[in-house]
């Protein structure tokens, strides 16, 4: 069986090549956003086994705007979940220790899933991805 494959044009990032995953409701690939030293892996939940739509195209290429706000946000609550702990660390210390890998669009295009990956060359005590649900700008889920 061929796997169904599609591409957009995104104005500021080149192209975006994505495949359909065998249960069809997702489609997947890499992005280049400027956010991260490499490009993201990028996973868009579609409905009823559609190509991904424009609006969730445009949320893709929005990501990378919102993504100072957002990041510093990830990074406060990372802070808080370690604080009064024996692995309480300074969010400036943690934005050095984690970077974006991978993003994830809901099929409903308001949830986010991101995930933060341990750099390799930082010193920590850290080793594990950090995962977290945003729901119209604010976090609902992590695993800290």
């Amino acid at each position: 069986m061929e796997i169904e494959k599609t591409q957009f044009e995104l104005a500021e990032y080149g192209i975006l090549k994505l495949e359909k995953n065998q249960n069809g409701f997702e489609w997947f690939g890499h992005v280049n956003i400027p956010i991260s030293k490499t490009p993201l892996d990028l996973t868009i939940e579609v409905k009823n086994q559609n190509v991904p739509s424009n609006e969730q195209i445009g949320l893709i290429e929005e990501f990378g705007t919102r993504w100072q706000t957002t990041s510093l946000k990830l990074f406060e609550y990372m802070e808080e979940c370690f604080r009064n702990s024996k692995w309480e660390t300074d969010k400036n210390e943690l934005q050095k220790m984690y970077f974006l890998s991978a993003i994830g669009l809901k099929r409903n295009n308001s949830e986010w899933e991101i995930v933060l990956e341990p750099e390799f060359d930082v010193t920590s005590i850290f080793n594990f991805l950090l995962r977290f649900t945003l729901k119209n700008n604010e976090i609902i889920w992590s695993n800290l």
